[in-house]
């Protein structure tokens, strides 16, 4: 299934830069000081690519695909994707309340964007493990040839409408975070 391969890229990049999030927050515990500037950029990332682009591409195309052709399972996989996405986005506001006052030096508000940003990397990871893991292989066995190619086609469509596609995204954040100025 050639759309889980996207999908499955898609992770691999996502988790490039949840990496690149624990060293920039790990610094900022060390250090309890904010690169404001750089947190900013990985938020934006997580709120526009992962949680916009790439999920909904798993919510809004991949997921109403597998309900329709998966037997008992389709409810509970629903229920699950949604609610692990929705518990992702309320970390993300969390952490965006957060920033201003850490950029300013607020130790309060650092220590509190290093817990949420913490507890965001390690439920982004396992949730990437989940869909990996019990998602994709579900997808591999229901879904037909027609469907991946439906799938495929709704994919560039939602990368046109986000101007590039989640790889690209990452790249480019890892080429910008990579530059001296934003080193860690």
């Amino acid at each position: 299934m050639q759309a889980l391969i996207v999908l499955a890229r898609e992770h691999e990049a996502i988790a490039r830069i949840v990496a690149e999030l624990e060293t920039r927050i790990d610094a900022c515990a060390t250090r309890a000081t904010v690169d404001g500037e750089v947190l900013q950029r990985l938020l934006d990332f997580f709120e526009n690519v992962v949680d916009g682009h790439h999920q909904e591409k798993e919510e809004r195309v991949l997921l109403p695909c597998v309900t329709l052709r998966a037997e008992d399972e389709d409810g509970i996989l629903a229920a699950t994707l949604l609610a692990d996405h929705g518990a992702e986005r309320e970390l993300l506001a969390s952490m965006r309340r957060e920033l201003e006052g850490a950029a300013y030096g607020e130790a309060s508000c650092t220590a509190a964007l290093v817990d949420l940003a913490r507890r965001y990397i390690g439920h982004q990871r396992e949730h990437s493990r989940w869909e990996s893991t019990v998602v994709f292989p579900l997808a591999g066995r229901c879904l037909t040839r027609s469907d991946d190619l439906a799938l495929l086609a709704e994919f560039r469509r939602l990368d046109l409408a986000f101007g590039s596609s989640v790889v690209h995204a990452a790249c480019a954040l890892e080429d910008w975070l990579g530059q001296p100025a934003h080193a860690a």
